[in-house]
């Protein structure tokens, strides 16, 4: 047993049990470039520099509003979010949000009208605190701007006017030479417009006009409108309007809008409508302006 041992321990000491001084081993060729087991790629040159693009200061613009005592809302004209009644007072679905908002913030409400060319950069130039005029979510839109969460949710659809398509039947009939469509120039219905139906002729309006005007007018055979409350609009019109099988065209969702850099208020809004959500009221307020032709007699 002791000669044993003397041995074990000699070819220990000697390096001979399996174990080779680094000056022993091989040289090692440096590893392949690629995915380890994977075919070999070459090496591509170091990515040039780009200069960081630097975040402004966060902003606060919930201490801002307490301490101004004001919360400002921008808004553009578009039915049945923001409209006048008949005596030219501000009604719509923004407008009671904006009055509920403010009044459990604790502040007054100032109304700041813009336009649609202009409601994201009015924004943006600090103009107003929120946007609250039925801004649907689009990937451009939310590079400029934070949204909410959707606050209504809706199509963009084909109304057409009974006096002069009251024979067409499917969207598919608009997609003629003979047929003019009306579209808010410079918008996605536009774009919406000549890809669906290339062959319709397009009268384009102002982005601030209504669209169905000239259908009621009996000088469009449709327009291309965005809004939930479509089948509502086509209600209370009688029988002026209608709208064709098939003709809610694309699913499209509106939200508040905030500045970047303001993750607070962006919460606070987010918090505050998943709130009023579970105790009813903005639902309560949805189905007013939205499913319901009530609000029609106050214009």
């Amino acid at each position: 047993m002791t000669l044993m041992r003397g041995a074990l321990l000699a070819l220990v000491l000697s390096g001979s049990v399996g174990v080779v001084s680094a000056a022993q081993q091989p040289p090692q060729s440096p590893p392949s470039p690629g995915y380890p087991g994977g075919e070999a790629v070459a090496p591509r040159p170091p990515a040039p520099d780009v200069p960081p693009v630097y975040a402004r200061p966060a902003l606060d613009t919930i201490a801002t509003i307490k301490r101004r005592g004001i919360l400002r809302l921008g808004v553009a004209p578009t039915m049945p979010w923001v409209m006048r009644d008949r005596d030219g007072e501000l009604m719509g679905f923004s407008i009671d949000l904006g009055r509920k908002l403010a009044e459990e913030m604790g502040v007054e409400l100032e109304i700041v009208p813009t336009s649609w060319p202009h409601i994201v950069g009015d924004l943006m130039d600090g103009h107003f605190d929120v946007i609250a005029s039925g801004l649907w979510i689009t990937p451009a839109r939310a590079l400029m701007v934070n949204y909410t969460q959707a606050t209504s949710k809706g199509a963009v659809s084909l109304v057409a006017g009974r006096a002069t398509a009251g024979t067409f039947t499917r969207a598919e009939d608009f997609n003629r030479p003979e047929v003019s469509l009306v579209v808010n120039q410079g918008t996605g219905m536009e774009e919406l417009a000549a890809r669906r139906f290339p062959r319709a002729r397009l009268i384009r309006v102002d982005i601030n006009d209504e669209p169905l005007a000239p259908v009621l007018e009996g000088k469009a055979h449709a327009a291309i409108v965005m809004s939930p409350a479509v089948r509502v609009m086509v209600q209370a019109s009688g029988n002026a309007l209608f709208l064709p099988e098939g003709g809610e065209l694309e699913a499209a969702s509106a939200a508040l809008a905030v500045r970047k850099g303001d993750p607070d208020l962006l919460n606070f809004l987010d918090a505050w409508l998943t709130y009023h959500k579970e105790t009813g009221w903005l639902t309560e307020r949805y189905d007013y302006w939205f499913m319901s032709t009530d609000w029609t007699t106050r214009l």
